[in-house]
């Protein structure tokens, strides 16, 4: 990476902390508008701008995917209008998609230690399912089917091959996320749980594109140096 796309990196970081920053604020401060629900999609915002620029072939489409999904999912969550909330996740819902799609895509066979983990997710999505199965009919079907989904997308990320597991614990990160969110609204509220649901979402999406980042451009770049050799992971 050259010196000018450096600076240009740091600066979509810094636009990215800043902008995170700004509406965990003002959602501490339950303070509304629709300017907090566009300071609510900068920062996810510049992580698909940052893919648009760096990244190529199909981690390039899947990551945008899944980022504009949760671009318009941070958006409709946001809104005030209780109607919109299943609409905000069929975006998240499509979202990860895209992201299971890609990691599946390049995962390895599971090792002993990967199959404790995965049937650790497994029980873990059983549980999660049989403890919201008395909201609203209505929903009780979405919110399953993005469990299974959410899930899904973590064994895809446990799968890929690296060495620190960074995408892995970003897809950790969002399902943390999501257990508050859907606890604060389901079960019962937990004090400032939408600051700390978006605090760790904010977290997983830049830890998961940092991640991808560092698998998928590092690995187009060993095999644009070397074509016939295998990259290490």
């Amino acid at each position: 990476m050259n010196t000018m796309n450096t600076k240009q990196f740091r600066g979509f970081i810094f636009i990215y902390v800043i902008a995170a920053s700004a509406f965990l604020v003002l959602m501490a401060m339950d303070m509304g508008g629709i300017g907090r629900t566009v300071l609510k999609a900068i920062p996810v915002s510049t992580l698909l701008v940052l893919v648009l620029r760096d990244m190529r072939g199909f981690a390039r489409i899947c990551l945008t995917g899944a980022l504009f999904g949760s671009v318009c999912g941070d958006i409709l969550l946001d809104l005030p209008y209780a109607n919109v909330f299943i609409f905000g996740l069929v975006a998240f819902l499509a979202g990860h998609l895209f992201y299971t799609v890609l990691f599946f895509r390049h995962a390895k066979s599971p090792d002993g230690f990967d199959k404790l983990i995965i049937a650790g997710l497994v029980i873990f999505s059983g549980v999660m399912i049989w403890i919201f199965r008395g909201i609203a009919p209505a929903l009780y079907g979405p919110v399953v089917l993005y469990i299974v989904v959410i899930v899904t997308m973590s064994i895809g990320a446990l799968l890929v091959p690296s060495k620190k597991r960074l995408l892995f614990s970003g897809a950790l990160l969002f399902i943390a996320s999501d257990v508050v969110l859907a606890v604060n609204k389901f079960l019962f509220i937990i004090q400032y749980g939408r600051v700390i649901n978006i605090s760790l979402y904010f977290i997983a999406q830049f830890v998961i594109i940092m991640a991808a980042r560092a698998i998928w451009i590092n690995n187009s770049a060993r095999r644009s140096a070397s074509p016939n050799i295998y990259p290490e992971h």
